[in-house]
């Protein structure tokens, strides 16, 4: 992992979207948010986990249950804006994304 790769998670999209327009880090352009000029940002968004439980669905196809682990998601690359820095969250083994 790149060590100016940030994982942040923000309580939900509002807040997040909030936090990051405060930061710079997205510009309101007329109708539209967008990545601030320079930035690398990926949104990820929610982030599912499986349970471990099996479910059937109508068909009689099994699969994974899958839970919300909670928050909205936000991969950034570069240096960490003060405004969003209690957002940054320490991940542990491999990332749910990644940068290519």
């Amino acid at each position: 992992m790149n060590p100016l790769d940030i994982h942040l998670k923000f309580p939900d999209e509002a807040t997040a979207t909030s936090m990051m327009l405060e930061a710079g880090l997205l510009q309101q352009v007329e109708d539209q948010i967008v990545q601030g000029q320079g930035q690398m940002i990926d949104i990820i968004g929610p982030i599912y986990k499986a349970t471990g439980a099996m479910l059937t669905d109508a068909e009689g196809m099994e699969y994974l249950e899958m839970a919300d682990i909670g928050g909205w998601h936000v991969n950034m690359r570069g240096e960490l804006p003060e405004a969003i820095a209690p957002y940054k969250i320490v991940v542990s083994g491999i990332p749910y994304r990644i940068w290519d």
